[in-house]
C-alpha cells in the first residue's frame, strides 16, 4: 500500500460514501447532544465515550508522527473518559475534536512519501517497535470497528425509545 492509500482510506471512512453504509461523520451528525451521552445498556459505551476514545487514539498517533518529525506533541487525553467528563466538553466540541484529529492525521501524512510507512516508532506501553504502516492500518481498523459499534448503539437507543413510548 502507499501512504496516499492510507490518507484516502481515512478520508473515505470519515467523509465519503462507503460500501458498508454511512461514514463516521454522517453517523454522528444526526445524534443529539442529549442522546450522545446515553448508554443503551450499562455494559455498552455511549456514542460520546466512543468518539472521545477515538480522539484519544488519533492524538496518540499524531504524537507518534510528531515525535518522528521532531514537532511539538499534542496534549494526550485518557483513552476512555467518563460520560461526566465528556459532558463538560460537550457533544459539539467532541465532534469537532474528532474531525480535527482525523484531518490532522491526513495532513501529517498527505505530503509524505511511501518510505514513511517503513519507518518505526516505539510503543511505550509495550516497549515494542512497529512500522508507521502498522499505526495507519490500526487507525483505519479502529475507526471501522467503532463505526459499527456506533451503529449498534444508535439502533439500541432507537428501539429503547420506541418501547418506552
Amino acid at each position: 500500500m502507499t501512504i496516499q492509500y492510507y490518507a484516502q482510506q481515512l478520508e473515505a471512512i470519515n467523509y465519503k460514501a462507503l460500501w458498508v453504509g454511512q461514514n463516521v461523520m454522517e453517523k454522528i451528525d444526526g445524534i443529539s447532544p442529549y442522546t450522545a451521552f446515553i448508554r443503551p445498556i450499562p455494559e455498552l459505551h455511549s456514542v460520546a465515550e466512543i468518539i472521545g476514545h477515538l480522539v484519544a487514539l488519533n492524538i496518540d498517533i499524531i504524537n507518534k508522527f510528531k515525535t518522528h518529525f521532531n514537532l511539538q506533541q499534542v496534549y494526550q487525553p485518557e483513552h476512555w473518559r467518563s460520560n461526566e467528563e465528556l459532558k463538560t466538553i460537550g457533544w459539539k466540541q467532541l465532534k469537532e475534536d474528532y474531525e480535527k484529529s482525523i484531518l490532522s492525521i491526513i495532513v501529517l501524512i498527505g505530503d509524505k512519501d511511501d518510505s514513511l510507512l517503513e519507518k518505526t516508532y516505539t510503543e511505550e506501553n509495550h516497549k515494542s517497535v512497529y512500522p508507521f504502516e502498522f499505526a495507519l492500518e490500526g487507525v483505519i481498523h479502529h475507526a471501522m470497528y467503532h463505526l459499527g459499534q456506533i451503529g449498534i448503539i444508535i439502533k439500541l437507543l432507537i428501539n429503547k425509545e420506541l418501547h418506552i413510548s
